[in-house]
């Protein structure tokens, strides 16, 4: 039997409604579990100013959003349910969304609670006919009547609040967005449709977007056109994409990019290929004497005519770990503090925030086994995390795991004051990809010794496991993969191993 149109939009709209009530009650279930974990910890002893602190981060575990979103939606959520009874009878009601909710109590933030039930009381019956941004922008005006000082306080906590954040769009691109006071985003917008409106009467047939774009980076970089930013961008790939052409997908600061594109940048410093597009590349087999020497204003006769001259240097660093051997871990493993390389190394293996559905940036890392508690700062109990989820982890009722180490996948488990637990796992570069040395061989490289040439315990036998189109294993790699020469394997395992770029060789 069909469904009329009518009946269909019907169920929409009911469904909608459903949506807007189940808002209103979740508010109230994450404002009590509020409630109730500061009754709780402060009987416990613990300061008031921290008490209920990790509740947010619990929240966007349990609803798998950001911690930080859902710590500011139970800030607002609580401003609704101890301030504003009538705009919650409509959200529960379905008359209105839980973002218009939202949106009112954002603008009373700076009043107290007397000034937000009055502005509560006037905007109420016409709450169910407002847009989501107007029920703001009515309860900002309602507000600044009630209050004259309320603007300006809202104003000063936004104008602390101003940042500079980043996030992912996708196909080779990411956003860089500004939160400034209102003068001064005008002065920087004008600043730059000037320097696009001044390149377009010259002539420059880049479109207006794209010269503001160039004209941002050039002048928070302090590089002119076309150069090389002279500052260390972390870009992460294996060694057959840069090597032997692969096109395992690449991550800069957690954002990814092909791999062609991606090799493309550590070799030339540019994102895209200039037409034709570059070639595969491999490390040289020039012979030794054909070699430059120190003067790095020497050409190699042959080899580098048809090479421009580089513009700013560019390095590889390798980084590697041994599931078997467990390199790294000895690394300043009785230091407190993670630095230096093993802070590279796994700011480099977790990319973005290690805590479940948080893309937040890496602000610290963490001991995933408190250092107090004997835990080693070395690369298996250390992990990337956000400055949320580092200072959730030592509160009361929280605990971490990981299950890095021989045979372990690196994953992080949390666990929360109410027993659950949540887990996430570190970015793969490639399903599987592990090259793994002897013991001994991992042992000397960490310690910058050299074993006795004696036997098999010197000899580094590459194992490299890798999958098909069709899933199947296989262990020999293909004939146009670099295979390293014995002088390189016997420094391929050491954290850090450098290669100039300019080293490399199309083929």
């Amino acid at each position: 039997m069909a469904v009329s149109d009518h009946a269909l939009i019907e169920a929409i709209g009911q469904i909608e409604q459903m949506k807007n009530a189940l808002d209103a009650a979740q508010a109230r279930l994450e404002v009590h579990l509020r409630s109730v974990r500061v009754h709780a910890e402060r009987a416990a002893g613990i300061p008031a100013a921290k008490a209920g602190s990790g509740v947010g981060h619990e929240i966007g575990l349990a609803r798998r959003i950001s911690p930080a979103s859902a710590g500011n939606q139970l800030s607002l959520r609580r401003v609704l349910l101890e301030s504003m009874p009538r705009t919650v009878a409509l959200l529960e009601q379905g008359e209105i969304s839980g973002w218009a909710a939202e949106e009112v109590a954002r603008a009373v933030l700076v009043l107290d609670d007397e000034e937000r039930n009055a502005v509560d009381a006037e905007i109420a019956p016409r709450l169910p006919d407002l847009t989501s941004r107007g029920a703001g922008r009515v309860a900002r005006g309602i507000a600044d009547r009630l209050n004259a000082e309320a603007a300006v306080a809202r104003i000063r906590r936004n104008t602390a609040q101003r940042t500079v954040t980043e996030r992912a769009a996708g196909e080779g691109m990411m956003r860089l967005s500004a939160l400034l006071p209102t003068h001064e985003g005008v002065a920087a917008y004008v600043a730059l449709t000037q320097a696009a409106g001044s390149a377009k009467a010259q002539g420059d047939e880049r479109s207006r977007g794209a010269v503001m774009a160039d004209t941002l980076v050039q002048r928070v970089t302090g590089v002119g056109e076309g150069e090389i930013i002279p500052v260390e961008i972390q870009l992460l790939m294996t060694d057959a994409t840069l090597l032997a052409g692969g096109n395992d997908v690449a991550l800069i600061d957690g954002h990814p990019i092909p791999g062609p594109l991606a090799r493309n940048l550590a070799l030339t410093g540019s994102l895209l290929p200039d037409p034709p597009a570059s070639p595969v590349v491999r490390p040289s087999a020039v012979p030794e004497e054909s070699c430059p020497d120190a003067d790095p204003g020497k050409r190699r006769p042959g080899i580098d005519e048809d090479r421009p001259e580089p513009r700013a240097f560019r390095w590889l660093r390798r980084l590697y770990t041994d599931p078997v051997s467990g390199d790294l871990t000895a690394i300043d493993a009785r230091r407190r503090a993670f630095t230096g390389h093993v802070r590279a190394f796994i700011t480099a293996r977790d990319q973005r925030c290690r805590g479940p559905w948080c893309d937040a940036p890496i602000r610290h890392v963490h001991h995933v086994q408190g250092y107090a508690d004997g835990g080693g700062t070395t690369p298996e109990n250390g992990v990337g995390t956000c400055e949320r989820l580092n200072q959730v982890a030592e509160l009361p009722g929280w605990s971490t795991r990981s299950s890095s180490g021989e045979g372990g996948t690196g994953d992080l488990t949390i666990t929360t004051p109410s027993g659950h637990r949540y887990t996430s796992r570190p970015p793969r570069l490639q399903e599987e990809l592990c090259v793994a040395p002897t013991r001994r061989r991992s042992e000397a490289a960490m310690s910058g010794t050299r074993p006795a040439e004696t036997g098999s315990s010197i000899r580094v036998e590459p194992e490299i496991l890798v999958r098909d189109a069709d899933g199947t294993r296989v262990t020999d790699p293909p004939e146009d993969w670099w295979i390293p020469p014995p002088e390189v394997m016997q420094e391929w395992f050491v954290p850090e191993y450098w290669i100039p770029v300019e080293d490399l060789e199309p083929l």
